[in-house]
């Protein structure tokens, strides 16, 4: 028997704006924050990442990403490829990108560096009605028939994208900006009147504070960071900071609107070694409105590992900045 889904705002408006997936570990998912970061690290970088929101009520709404990017001397830059499936409502909205990014690597100084990404990617947004129970499927005597108006609803849009992105530091600051949809581009689901994916800003910064023991070498570092992003009708502003010690790192995000009213806070753990790192993290919503009860946060996963070989040349020093 199938699933019935309730989606209610499907019966109530007639078009949809949607905004931008946000992953909760910014820096796990460099490339995906800011196109700038290919190439940022000093050996070839893959990372896999996994999110799930509402995990047990009203459906599945999951995304998987993963990226692998690397630095390359004859390119002066990084070169990076990316892969993201935004899956809502057990498959009903499926978004399927490919990304692939070019940053160009410049040394200002000797510890001031700035890179520039370039990000054209490829998507496939779907619109699957097959398992929806609409109420023309109804029957108060027989229950759910198996065919209804809308019961084939099916509808694709194929769409190219492109985004750009700074990112400068010195010493142990370091200050990024990108902009996602350039071009803003324009998909039909469900409506015969496309509709335009706003451009999204992004404002990301923070800085490394080193901790010294009697030896005189660093043993625990402190990151306080910023991220604010702007994208249509909507803004905010998160505020995070990380704590470091041998392999363990744990964070704390608090998430706001630009009139400064907390509406989460993301808890983080991560153990990271030197070619590797794995981090969990749970998104605690505050404001929820309407939807009291039916929100019970996200849960995101991601294992990050660098490929270690020899380099033959020296290239610009890696940025410092969190690794989840």
């Amino acid at each position: 028997m199938k699933k019935v889904f309730v989606i209610f705002f499907s019966l109530i408006v007639t078009q949809l704006y949607c905004q931008d997936v946000e992953f909760s570990q910014y820096y796990a998912n460099p490339l995906y924050l800011n196109p700038a970061f290919a190439g940022s690290d000093n050996y070839t970088r893959m990372s896999l990442n996994y999110r799930a929101i509402l995990p047990v009520s009203y459906g599945d709404y999951s995304t998987y990403s993963a990226s692998v990017d690397k630095y390359f001397d004859g390119l002066s830059g990084g070169v990076g490829f990316q892969v993201m499936n935004d899956r809502q409502a057990q498959g009903v909205i499926n978004n399927l990108g490919f990304s692939l990014i070019y940053s160009f690597h410049t040394q200002i100084r000797k510890k001031w560096a700035l890179n520039t990404g370039f990000r054209v990617g490829y998507n496939s947004k779907t619109l699957n009605g097959s398992n929806l129970v609409y109420p023309d499927m109804l029957d108060p005597v027989e229950g759910v028939s198996e065919s209804g108006m809308e019961s084939g609803l099916y509808q694709k849009s194929l769409y190219f994208d492109f985004s750009f992105g700074m990112l400068t530091w010195y010493e142990n600051y370091y200050l990024g900006v990108s902009i996602d949809h350039l071009t803003e581009p324009k998909i039909s689901l469900g409506s015969d009147d496309p509709g335009p994916i706003a451009r999204k800003y992004t404002l990301h910064g923070g800085m490394e504070i080193p901790y010294y023991n009697s030896l005189n070498r660093v043993h625990m570092t402190l990151s306080p960071n910023f991220i604010f992003q702007m994208q249509g009708a909507s803004s905010k502003i998160n505020l995070g900071v990380y704590l470091s010690k041998n392999n363990l790192i744990g964070g704390l995000w608090v998430k706001t609107n630009t009139s400064i009213n907390l509406t989460g806070c993301v808890l983080m753990l991560g153990y990271v070694t030197e070619n590797s790192t794995f981090a969990y993290s749970y998104d605690i919503p505050f404001y929820i409105g309407g939807f009291s009860g039916i929100i019970s946060g996200g849960h995101e996963v991601t294992f990050l590992y660098k490929f270690m070989y020899k380099r033959k040349r020296k290239k610009i020093k890696a940025i410092k900045c969190p690794k989840i």
